[in-house]
């Protein structure tokens, strides 16, 4: 094997041995360099790169030990060896101790083992120079690896904001639909944009809340509230007309469709599939009496049970389940007496809470119907007050004093009508 990439330095104050030297290593084709002063030596080797150093021991200028310490100190890197005639054994211990030296060999020398050790030196040194360079290569992967972690690290962070923004967007873009769906069904209803759609959209949010339920149950629950009514968007005007009494049977059973018809478009929309359910079910009664499927009591989901309490409290009193409009005191009534049995009535009580509350408040009207001749001052129409022919008498929102109140008693005389006058105290 030739090691043309090596090179050996000599180092001995005798020309003969480094002339013999040389040439035994001159079959492995590597370079030799020899000197007789260990002081040039050093000079060299700061110019010269040396894989293995071979020196004497005994030299006039500096000791063998003193050159290879000095050696070992500036380049570690360097395999040492000592080649001496004398058996010194204090000197030899002193070589290895202060010069690190690999080997040492007697003078005279077996040639093999020279060559040997020259072999076995160049190895070591390969070995050593793979070794810095795979740890020089390991710190700079280390080094761009960490480069890359950062950088990586900062594109996920951009990439997670860039995320949470269009996750943020999206779930504006459901809140959009979902107000899109619901103001066309309320319109296809008949049902006008008001301060009171917004005043019955608290008041479900109040009760739901109440009842506990929070975060993403009671933004579905939200959801089936504001989409409660897309099932009816097909329904021809005859059926939308008519509160539910006075529908004949088949128009009751179809009518009794428009939660499935809603479900299924909920369907379509995967963030929207738990309303959907919700929808499915808020007109399913405890009492098996609902529809579409009649289920009973626990096989009816509680933000279902919230969702009925609320939205037949609405219907009530939009004259949507009756041929007339009830107030708010005969809507809680009928869902706490007349048809306790069909609703949750843990619900129909926090319902009743939460209309109080919001009445307070000045959010809602917490209303009641009486006769002209209960009317008394100081009271306030909570509703207009409209005659059978559909004509506006009176606006809402105005205070009675004694001339309307005279005012309305004259107006039924006239029409020879019976007014249901909703008022607020």
């Amino acid at each position: 094997m030739e090691y043309t990439d090596n090179t050996v330095l000599i180092v001995d104050d005798e020309q003969g041995i480094l002339n013999s030297l040389k040439r035994l290593l001159k079959p492995l084709k590597c370079q030799v360099l020899v000197s007789l002063s260990p002081l040039e030596a050093l000079e060299n080797l700061k110019t010269q790169p040396v894989d293995v150093v071979i020196s004497d021991m005994r030299m006039p200028e500096m000791g063998g030990e003193c050159f290879l310490e000095q050696v070992a100190k500036d380049y570690p890197e360097t395999e040492r060896i000592v080649i001496t005639g004398y058996s010194d054994a204090q000197a030899t211990i002193d070589a290895i101790n202060r010069g690190q030296i690999s080997r040492f060999m007697l003078k005279p020398w077996q040639d093999e083992e020279v060559v040997k050790v020259v072999k076995k030196g160049f190895e070591v040194a390969a070995l050593r120079q793979e070794n810095s360079r795979l740890q020089a290569e390991t710190q700079e992967k280390n080094a761009e690896l960490e480069r890359l972690n950062q950088s990586l690290e900062s594109k996920v962070q951009e990439r997670t904001e860039q995320l949470k923004v269009a996750n943020e967007h999206l779930k504006g873009s459901y809140r959009s639909v979902v107000r899109m769906f619901s103001a066309l069904s309320a319109r296809r209803l008949g049902i006008k944009a008001s301060g009171e759609n917004q005043q019955l959209n608290k008041l479900m949010v109040a009760v739901a809340s109440k009842t506990g339920v929070e975060g993403k149950e009671l933004k579905q629950l939200f959801y089936a509230w504001q989409l409660r009514h897309i099932g009816k968007v097909s329904f021809p005007d005859t059926l939308l007309k008519e509160s539910y009494v006075q529908m004949n049977p088949e128009q009751q059973r179809e009518y009794q469709q428009h939660p499935v018809m809603a479900h299924a478009a909920c369907l379509l929309v995967k963030p929207l599939y738990e309303a959907g359910q919700v929808i499915l079910q808020h007109k399913e009664y405890l009492d098996g009496s609902g529809y579409p499927k009649g289920s009973k009591a626990d096989d009816i989901k509680y933000r279902a049970q919230i969702l009925c309490v609320v939205n037949d409290y609405v219907e009530l009193i939009n004259g949507l389940y009756d041929e007339r409009h009830y107030s708010s005191s005969e809507a809680l009534k009928y869902l706490s007496e007349t048809a306790a049995e069909r609703y949750n009535q843990n619900v129909v009580t926090i319902l009743g809470k939460a209309l109080e509350e919001l009445a307070q408040e000045k959010e809602i009207y917490n209303d009641c119907c009486i006769k002209s001749h209960e009317l008394k001052a100081g009271m306030m129409l909570s509703r207009d007050l409209i005659s059978d022919e559909g004509i506006l008498l009176l606006s809402a929102d105005q205070i009675i004093d004694a001339a309307a109140i005279e005012r309305i008693r004259d107006m039924e005389f006239n029409l020879q009508e019976l007014f249901k006058i909703y008022v607020t105290q």
